[in-house]
């Protein structure tokens, strides 16, 4: 028990990051002083909050006690990080100050309606009507003696007229102002027209509630069967043999025990972490956490040591205490282990969110909860059922004529394919945090060195500490040796730039060079009216929706978006399987292509991902969008592996007049 607390309060430390607007216990908003700056100019912004009643926050000030430890203070910056420069004190109101017998002194807060002024420095020249630009709040909310963690606030600066920043003093009498930059900033926030639009997937849920209980839950577990054929869960198949043949092997004659927990841990992994997250940082939260970076490289380093484990390499090459705490946990008698990888599989699939349950955790967060859980339920144990198979095939192995030797020799292969879904994994947070260290080239040699590693040892050419001498080489290690070989001359081929169909999905975008260096040349969006095209640009992926949107409105064009991620496995193999042939080629080219990319914890992404929930109502990905130039939305789409249906989507954006 202390150990799922421990495992509960890991998954709650990592998600605190992430926001959402429902535990929002205030309105703000930001104007600058100014409505221009030159390059060097010093001005002040003005940000002026309003909580709700009994909510506050903390001072901008460290406040320790005489334990070392105090409340989490507020922090102010500036985004992009190139625009302003904050240049002294920040000024504040006189704060509330109430004794705290927690921390042992007195802590000073904020409440009610109240102001902050930040006085900055223009690093270049701005113009606020035009350039976005971004105050960001890092805040602990508290009441009473309830405190939500620390969480990041945004809100884009309005522009000022005129007035001198030694006017502009702090206050708690902000009514009216208050009012007129909440005017202002409503109307600079707006990226496109927030009316929501349903997708195609939320209009089907819609139908399939209106008709019964029984009717949604059909459609949900329809949904789930559809989600095994994404390549996303396709990694979750070597591990969880491989898993299961170590268990068959310690503990015989539990097989169906193991492989009942570990679809009863799915099922309840993805339904009730799926839904907690939502309803806490809202809908985006399981996906927030699923692509965060540190969890990827921590699931890299879990099917790393699982792969040693199966290795046999523990007893004599990682005696350290960690490592053999952590092999006793994966490999016990208990079944907390096998809760263990029924939850490591609910985060690797959560990493591409399919339609069903984005809609489904979107509705969470906004208080319906009866059907998505009965939804997610529905869903989760159709798309557990075939890994409890899976889960079950090893302890029928261990009843087959010499299954000893056998074991070992699945175990060892399934060590090597452990460590090829681990290299996927770092991959993912080198993707998010843009490090540039897992290019394509790399990603593929690897691979290509495990698949000859494999082949050599099921020829027999090296053997493992708990291997017997292979004496002769029958037939199936032949026919086995073929297929791994066959494989990795498959890969070599995709050096040269050859498409791989299936395996592309998991590899580095071809464009790798080009997303790397997304976030670092990122510098705010581009005023529209500013813009400037050329015949090349047009036709090429926008990632900017205000480019897209000017280029629309000069061609007469319709606008296609691709709502996409750096990690998302369907992303990449849409863009790779269908994204190619030849019809929709023809057709994409009639319009402006923009990706608008969505998991990555900075702007424009969190714009993105913003824009996404509001106007469509889900975080699924991807999700594709036509639309006009003034931004009518003609249909929406989701991944597919039907060529003809996804064809027929594109036509209805020639088809809309």
């Amino acid at each position: 028990m202390r150990t799922l607390l421990s495992i509960v309060v890991l998954l709650f430390a990592v998600s605190l990051s992430y926001s959402k607007d429902k535990n929002q216990h205030f309105e703000w908003s930001a104007t600058a002083s100014v409505p221009k700056a030159k390059t060097g100019e010093q001005f002040t912004i003005q940000i002026d909050f309003d909580f709700e009643k009994g909510w506050y926050i903390y001072d901008i000030i460290d406040q320790i006690g005489p334990e070392g430890l105090g409340p989490q203070k507020t922090e102010i910056s500036f985004s992009p990080k190139n625009f302003l420069k904050i240049a002294g004190k920040i000024k504040t109101p006189k704060p509330k100050v109430k004794y705290d017998s927690a921390f042992y002194i007195d802590i000073r807060t904020f409440s009610g309606k109240f102001s902050f002024v930040v006085s900055v420095i223009a690093q270049k020249d701005i113009d606020f009507s035009r350039d976005k630009i971004f105050v960001e709040l890092y805040a602990q909310q508290c009441k009473d003696n309830l405190c939500l963690p620390g969480m990041d606030f945004k809100q884009v600066i309005s522009p000022g007229k005129g007035q001198s920043a030694t006017n502009v003093q702090p206050s708690t009498e902000t009514d009216t102002a208050l009012s007129q930059a909440q005017t202002s900033s409503k109307s600079e926030t707006a990226i496109i027209q927030t009316k929501e639009t349903l997708t195609d997937t939320s209009k089907e849920i819609q139908t399939a509630r209106q008709k019964g209980l029984l009717a949604y839950l059909l459609f949900a577990m329809g949904a789930g069967a559809l989600a095994l054929l994404t390549p996303c869960v396709f990694p979750m198949v070597p591990i969880t043999v491989s898993f299961f043949t170590k268990r068959a092997e310690k503990n015989p004659g539990k097989g169906l025990r193991d492989s009942l927990i570990y679809g009863l841990g799915i099922i309840l992994t993805f339904t009730a972490l799926g839904f907690l997250l939502a309803l806490i940082f809202g809908a985006a939260g399981i996906q927030n956490f699923a692509t965060n970076p540190w969890l990827n490289l921590a699931i890299a380093l879990l099917f790393i040591v699982f792969s040693l484990n199966l290795f046999g390499a523990f007893e004599f090459q990682l005696p350290t205490s960690w490592l053999n705490a952590l092999n006793v946990k994966s490999q016990g008698g208990g079944i907390l282990s096998v809760l263990l990888m029924g939850l490591t599989f609910s985060l690797t699939s959560f990493t591409c969110t399919v339609p069903f349950v984005g809609v489904a955790l979107v509705s969470a967060a906004g208080g319906d909860w009866f059907y998505p859980i009965v939804g997610m339920l529905g869903f989760s144990f159709v798309f557990a059922l075939p890994f409890f198979f899976l889960a079950l095939f090893p302890s029928m192995i261990t009843k087959m004529p010499k299954s000893g030797a056998w074991m070992n020799n699945i175990k060892v292969v399934m060590g090597f394919l452990e460590i090829a879904a681990a290299i996927k994994f770092i991959s993912n947070a080198d993707l998010v945090w843009g490090l540039g260290i897992m290019p394509r080239e790399l990603f593929l040699g690897i691979w290509i060195g495990v698949g000859l590693l494999i082949t050599f040892y099921i020829l027999g050419l090296f053997r493992l500490p708990h291997d017997s001498q292979v004496e002769t080489v029958g037939t199936m290690r032949i026919l086995f040796a073929i297929f791994f070989i066959s494989i990795s001359f498959y890969l070599v081929s995709g050096l040269t730039g050859k498409k791989l169909g299936e395996l592309d999905a998991f590899l580095p975008p071809p464009d790798y060079e080009q997303i790397i260096s997304a976030g670092v040349n990122y510098s705010g969006n581009i005023p529209t009216a500013s813009i400037q095209t050329t015949s090349e640009q047009k036709d090429e992926w926008q990632q900017d929706y205000q480019t897209a949107l000017k280029i629309a409105k000069d061609t007469g064009k319709p606008i296609f978006i691709d709502f996409s991620g750096f990690t998302c496995t369907n992303c990449r193999w849409m863009e790779i399987n269908m994204f190619s042939k030849p019809e929709v080629k023809q057709l994409l080219s009639g319009m402006v292509k923009v990706r608008l990319f969505t998991d990555r914890k900075e702007e424009p992404y969190i714009s993105n991902k913003e824009m996404q929930m509001k106007r469509f109502n889900s975080i699924e990905l991807p999700l594709y969008v036509i639309q006009t130039a003034d931004e009518k939305v003609i249909a929406t789409s989701a991944f597919t592996r039907n060529l003809d249906e996804f064809i027929s989507f594109l036509k209805k954006a020639y088809n809309s007049n």
